[in-house]
């Protein structure tokens, strides 16, 4: 049973006990505390009520006084578990980044080097980041690494505090406290998916990236910032196959669709109900011939993803999850080792005058407060939305 319960509050033994005075039993039993709480057991209550000092009382031996510690161990577990298995979307589109400090990371390169110079072009075509031939008997040359700092933004912390008062713990221990960091962490999974989407929009919305007129190979004229259609979206993926970054032609093998809230499915239909095969004249009026097989100009959209962060009517295309060769777009950076929520419960508590510790729910000694605190650090990482088209949907400049 023990393997079981560490298994599902530990998300399958990858998380870290963080008190040594912490043991299997011990939190078997102060999970049985609290799942008889969330049951509604009086029992169950009365011991919380016990152990968190909102009833003076006995504690209940086989925890003793490592219940808070485990309560606190617990509910670190399930705020992690329930933050990984919480729904975002943004992750469907936009790929992470794990870096090691608050500064803008560096991208590594490597070159061919011979003697600190460059080896003489013997091969012409060939790439610079390709390394050379070695004639026989020659020594091999030596890479050279180059860091730059190619990226815009850093990550940065976000989070906030809730005191909880003395007086809050006696009217209402059982219904607060566990409640406290759950809304906590609801919170910070808002904040990442801000994070990962307001900045992501403000960094593909400028004057460069934005969806000129254009024609479809079926000569559909298209406006400039053209509303979301299927001739719109053909031009995109036309403008998107001959951006340049640094003189050269970008290589990204699929897109996502990023729509607003409400517009998926007005998306999927454009993509895909019909294909669109040919053009119709009749009595002078010319119709598009559609039908369910056949070449898709729109094959390349793999996803649609909507986000209530792209302004109404507005849309666009941004590479898929691994689908650029050789360049970098956008990524939702992480601090290594901090990747998720963190929570902590304050314990500045003193000591009773007659010895032992005094529990952080009996408040701390200048305001008989206890402080939970959440915490996130993640922040985004912009490379190159050439990669990008955006539309705003006006059909104007």
């Amino acid at each position: 049973m023990a393997n079981l319960l560490l298994e599902s509050v530990t998300h399958k033994g990858d998380l870290p006990l963080y008190n040594k005075r912490l043991n299997d039993a011990k939190l078997m039993e102060a999970d049985k505390i609290i799942s008889g709480v969330a049951k509604g057991d009086n029992r169950a209550v009365l011991a919380f009520k016990e152990h968190l000092g909102a009833r003076r009382g006995e504690a209940i031996h086989t925890t003793g006084d490592d219940f808070i510690y485990a309560f606190a161990q617990l509910t670190q577990f399930s705020v992690v578990n329930e933050f990984k298995a919480a729904e975002r979307n943004w992750s469907d589109a936009i790929e992470t980044e794990q870096v090691s400090s608050f500064e803008t990371p560096i991208d590594y390169s490597i070159k061919p080097v011979l003697d600190g110079f460059e080896r003489p072009q013997t091969e012409p075509g060939k790439p610079g980041d390709v390394p050379p031939l070695v004639p026989e008997g020659s020594p091999y040359p030596h890479f050279r690494f180059a860091g730059e700092r190619n990226a815009q933004g850093n990550i940065a912390k976000r989070g906030g505090r809730y005191d909880l008062t003395f007086e809050e713990i006696i009217r209402d221990v059982v219904g607060l406290v566990p409640q406290i960091p759950v809304l906590i962490n609801e919170a910070l999974l808002q904040a990442e998916e801000y994070d990962a989407w307001a900045p992501l929009i403000a960094f593909i919305n400028t004057a460069g990236t934005r969806l000129a007129a254009g024609e479809t190979l079926l000569e559909e004229v298209t406006l400039p910032n053209a509303p979301l259609s299927r001739p719109a979206l053909a031009v995109a993926l036309q403008q998107a196959a001959l951006r340049e970054i640094n003189g050269e032609v970008v290589d990204v093998s699929a897109y996502n669709l990023i729509v607003p809230k409400g517009v998926k499915e007005q998306a999927l239909f454009l993509l895909n109900t019909f294909t669109l095969t040919g053009q119709n004249q009749q009595n002078g009026l010319q119709t598009n011939l559609y039908s369910v097989s056949g070449y898709n100009p729109l094959s390349k959209i793999a996803n649609v993803i909507e986000t209530k962060y792209m302004p109404a009517g507005a849309w666009a295309l941004i590479p898929a999850k691994g689908a650029i060769s050789g360049g970098k777009f956008y990524r939702l950076g992480q601090l290594i080792g901090h990747v998720g929520p963190e929570l902590r419960l304050e314990n500045v508590t003193g000591q009773y005058l007659g010895g032992g510790d005094v529990s952080p729910f009996e408040g701390d000694f200048e305001t008989d407060s206890a402080a939970f605190r959440g915490r996130i650090i993640e922040g985004p990482l912009r490379w190159n939305n050439e990669y990008a088209v955006y539309s705003t949907g006006t059909g104007t400049v």
